[in-house]
């Protein structure tokens, strides 16, 4: 039996509520837990400007077709594996 699979959704938080967007979503396989974990106690990745991506978690469920908004997998990730949630955190190339 595989694993199950969760969903982190991307909110991009503007400086007005009505620029509030979904701007990213996609599945992972219930293998990869530290991003889980990480994206389950990271409220928000915050930008420099102010402006914030907010995070939400949940599990798919059994043969859920989810429609997929990769927006912004590389910045998520990259967070997530040095484990801070502000983008000025993130060490330089």
């Amino acid at each position: 039996m595989s694993a199950r699979r969760f969903v982190i959704e991307g909110e991009w938080l503007g400086y007005r509520s009505s620029q509030d967007r979904i701007v990213h979503r996609q599945v992972y396989p219930g293998s990869w837990l530290k991003l889980r974990e990480w994206a389950e106690k990271t409220y928000a990745i915050t930008y420099t400007d102010g402006t914030r991506l907010r995070l939400a978690v949940r599990d798919c469920k059994p043969r859920e077709v989810v429609k997929e908004i990769r927006g912004y997998t590389s910045l998520i990730e990259a967070c997530a594996r040095h484990d801070v949630n502000r983008v000025e955190d993130l060490p330089g190339d």
